[in-house]
């Protein structure tokens, strides 16, 4: 089933949107733009949004709505509710990119105690922050169009925002038009799918989606038609979009590969103004660039096609209740560095932290096969007079619905975060294990939280036709250490804590030099992002981008192509 996207009624050509671009007069004052005539040809979708908190706030300046108990009191009620704010708007998950952090201009709750009047009374002011100053709910391709030519004439910025989830705030920029795409929510199964264009092909299995279809849309579908579509944990984050144009990792990574390896064609409105598919056998280079290039960056993606695979039964071993102290992480952490190159082999990923794992095979193991393939970790839980519990599960689907989803369901708090990918040549001696594990601990010291995910793609046979950085390919963990933000920290406060979090990174980046690091959960800081992020890709990517973006109409922080943090763009950034 093709979803109605009728390329050819479209006018706005490449050579057509080119010589608009060579008669450009920008201009620099959004007071001076006129908006009604953006609104007009894309027959009034165009808007205004206040902020989420606005209606808790007497006073605000330079921002759309009003005070209102009522809708303050729903706004705190759902303050933290994911799946809720991916529906508004001006809502960003990671809450300081809904304010300027270098200029203290916010309009937000104290995520802890929404209720807390200190927040939002005399004299807390409600101020737009990084909040865009326009919405564009993209209906269709020349919605897109529109926004590109708009941009080129005026010199408005351009962001791309879907739901939200976004730690490097590439989707907030004050002064912007955002392209808000959470509308697009069709989705369809196609059991004998063939790219557009290729000829002597296999069928395949697939399915087609609009980038406003989240998880929890996409794995509710996958188990009404029988099929297993892997990806994230969070429910309300989009399943195609920048999940998968930045690479895209998940619990059955290992045995499945990334969101950017299953993906198999894009329909995409570049910034030169044309709609194109891209596969594996037309606009190849485009292809590339979108499985693991970055979101924001190359144009608008309006639909993905994305392998689907056949229900299967899962085994799940899930331990919990560690204690938090340090003797007793290093000894956990260590029964994890030791085994995670034979677990990996086994077809096991999943996720754990400092007190707690949960890991998944879809292999065809049968629970005693399981559990003996565990039986380093059970023996460590039963030391500490713990159980770790094994399950069998119908189908991931299943266990998302069941154990997942309430599990991160939560969000809407602020955060910062760094990472890094661990090769499995630091795994492969007694020495390098020891060496690692004290890395990982020093890492970890004194911050909020960290993850251990062994979601990467390791046992997974890719095609190399994705533009990730290798390191994703050879590696057994991805490690991230986040911390917390309160409400109302300052920017020099934000910087010590974003630096603070790059310093402790470096006892990992030390002992793996030639590793990287995941595009969309990095530290903002990232030192050398452009190999950390793309390795040897990022010079072919950097001609991807001048192909389809001369003029660098889209920009985002740490992007392809980025013109650096002094741009004018980038002045709320701590």
């Amino acid at each position: 089933m093709q979803l109605p996207l009728d390329i050819a009624s479209i006018t706005n050509t490449w050579s057509q949107l080119m010589a608009l671009m060579l008669d450009v007069n920008v201009t620099s004052s959004l007071a001076t733009i006129n908006w009604d005539n953006l609104n007009s040809s894309v027959n009034g979708k165009l808007f205004q949004y206040p902020p989420f908190a606005r209606a808790c706030f007497k006073d605000a300046e330079g921002v759309v709505g009003a005070y209102d108990a009522n809708a303050c009191a729903f706004a705190q009620a759902h303050y933290s509710d994911g799946q809720y704010r991916d529906t508004i708007p001006s809502s960003y998950q990671g809450l300081q990119w809904e304010t300027c952090p270098s200029t203290g201009e916010s309009c937000l709750l104290d995520w802890m105690n929404p209720l807390n009047e200190a927040a939002f009374d005399y004299p807390k002011t409600c101020q737009q922050g990084s909040i865009p100053a326009y919405f564009l709910e993209v209906q269709s391709a020349s919605d897109v169009q529109d926004a590109f030519k708009f941009s080129v004439e005026t010199g408005v910025d351009l962001v791309v925002k879907n739901t939200g989830h976004e730690f490097q705030g590439r989707s907030a920029r004050p002064g912007s038009l955002a392209l808000w795409t959470k509308n697009l929510q069709k989705i369809a199964y196609e059991p004998a799918w063939i790219p557009t264009g290729c000829e002597d092909i296999a069928p395949r299995t697939a399915v087609r989606l609009e980038p406003g279809i989240t998880f929890n849309d996409l794995y509710a579908f996958g188990e009404a038609n029988n099929i297993t579509l892997p990806g994230g944990s969070t429910p309300s984050v989009s399943a195609t979009g920048g999940y998968v144009l930045g690479g895209g990792h998940g619990g059955l990574s290992n045995t499945a590969g990334l969101g950017a390896d299953r993906a198999l064609e894009f329909t995409v409105v570049v910034p030169t103004g044309d709609v194109l598919i891209a596969n594996a056998c037309q606009n190849q280079d485009l292809f590339f660039a979108l499985r693991g290039g970055g979101g924001g960056t190359f144009g608008v993606v309006m639909e993905t096609v994305t392998l689907a695979l056949p229900r299967t039964p899962i085994q799940v071993v899930t331990l919990d209740g560690l204690s938090a102290d340090v003797n007793t992480t290093r000894a956990f952490w260590k029964v994890l560095v030791d085994n995670s190159l034979d677990w990996a082999n086994a077809g096991w990923g999943g996720y754990a932290a400092a007190t707690s794992l949960q890991y998944i095979n879809p292999l065809p193991i049968t629970e005693e096969e399981a559990q003996t393939s565990m039986e380093p970790l059970t023996n460590f839980a039963a030391q500490l007079g713990l159980t770790v519990i094994h399950e069998q599960y119908e189908s991931f689907a299943v266990f998302y619905q069941q154990i997942l989803e309430p599990l991160y369901a939560i969000s809407g708090f602020p955060l910062s975060t760094s990472s890094r990918l661990l090769p499995a040549q630091n795994f492969e001696t007694p020495e390098s294990r020891e060496e690692l594990l004290d890395a990982l601990l020093n890492a970890s010291a004194n911050h909020s939280l960290t993850y251990v995910f062994a979601t990467t793609p390791y046992a997974y046979k890719a095609d190399n036709l994705t533009s990730v950085t290798p390191a994703w390919r050879d590696s057994l963990l991805l490690i991230e250490v986040l911390d917390t933000l309160e409400y109302n920290t300052t920017a020099s406060e934000q910087r010590e804590v974003i630096e603070g979090l790059s310093k402790s990174m470096d006892f990992l980046r030390n002992i793996t030099p030639t590793s990287g690091t995941y595009f969309s959960e990095s530290d903002l800081y990232e030192p050398d992002h452009e190999n950390s992020f793309w390795g040897a890709n990022y010079e072919k990517l950097v001609e991807i981008k001048l192909k389809y973006d001369p003029l660098h109409v889209l920009d985002c922080w740490h992007c392809v192509g980025w013109k650096g943090r002094n741009d004018q763009a980038f002045s709320c950034y701590p």
